[in-house]
């Protein structure tokens, strides 16, 4: 309603004051304005690191199955990619990522909490292989777009780091996917190199009234924050009433296993025709084809969900 209210016509045929916005966004976060650089969602976010960071055939350590858009932007700019993979228990060899490290790699892009697998890497662990990084002077990007599901997050050794590049975005845990706003957070050096390859304008007015009332009203947040976290309880503990399989994550979704592709295909199908949308693939990791991933929402959403898988249990294991 304060959105709808104040929408006026200065906000479609003026061009956007960010200020505030940047303002907002460093009281918020209790973060110094000039390490911060507002992007057009998550995405712009690591296609700008690309942008600054990586010439044709240079060596980008990352993930898989990860974000897409990372491997996108590494063909794109004709990255060479050396991927490291989940094992079938969902877990990364971190011994064989910080071998890998050395003067040849230009670039290391992780995802924690990683996206489809939800899995997160230990504070321990990545600051070791940020530590080993800094050794060679490589950027590293942890792309921290679950947090506020998490919990964990290294914004605090940006001042420590100065190879450290941190991306949020909006879409999460404030619930704004539709307005496509994200942000970096990096040494002020790198900043201010990454906000050279911005476009003129980050973000639109509408994006920009949007977010400024968001980061004044910090209850918003954690109310939407606490209805998903119930909600998971609440689905959580029905999936176990029911014996059926999941995988729980530090992200806003969890996996839940199906009998076979078969089933998976017809399950999908029924629940698209009560409205309620869920992909495919589960984590994306070999052996784990017959999971569905299922976004989590408030107890409301989720007593929906149930009423319908109860209907189909016969399709789950």
């Amino acid at each position: 309603n304060y959105i709808k209210k104040n929408i006026s016509s200065y906000h479609l045929t003026s061009y956007p004051e960010l200020e505030t916005v940047y303002h907002n966004l460093a009281k918020y976060f209790r973060l110094d304005k000039e390490k911060i650089v507002i992007t057009g969602g998550a995405d712009l976010a690591i296609k700008n690191c690309f942008e600054l960071f990586i010439k044709p055939k240079d060596k980008v350590i990352t993930l898989t199955p990860s974000f897409a858009m990372i491997d996108i932007y590494s063909k794109l700019f004709q990255a060479k990619q050396i991927k490291f993979n989940y094992n079938n228990n969902l877990k990364l060899n971190i011994q064989n990522i910080l071998k890998k490290i050395d003067k040849n790699i230009k670039m290391i892009m992780i995802s924690n909490p990683n996206n489809p697998t939800g899995t997160l890497i230990s504070k321990k662990d990545i600051l070791s292989m940020i530590d080993r990084a800094k050794k060679f002077n490589i950027p590293f990007i942890v792309d921290e777009v679950y947090y506020g599901f998490s919990n964990l997050t290294l914004i605090k050794e940006i001042n420590k780091f100065n190879n450290l590049i941190i991306i949020r975005t909006f879409s999460k845990s404030f619930g704004l996917a539709a307005l496509r706003a994200g942000y970096l957070v990096a040494s002020k050096p790198i900043a201010k190199m990454l906000y050279k390859y911005k476009p003129m304008y980050e973000i639109n007015s509408i994006t920009a009234l949007t977010l400024n009332y968001m980061l004044k009203n910090k209850s918003i947040e954690k109310k939407y924050l606490k209805d998903v976290n119930k909600g998971k309880k609440f689905l959580i503990k029905n999936l176990s009433k029911l014996k059926v399989r999941f995988i729980d994550t530090h992200a806003n979704f969890i996996h839940i296993k199906t009998k076979n592709f078969k089933c998976m295909s017809y399950l999908i199908k029924y629940l698209k025709t009560k409205r309620i949308l869920v992909k495919s693939g589960g984590p994306g990791v070999k052996g784990f084809e017959h999971y569905i991933r299922v976004t989590l929402g408030n107890i409301k959403d989720m007593k929906k969900l149930i009423f319908h898988i109860k209907n189909k249990s016969n399709y789950l294991i």
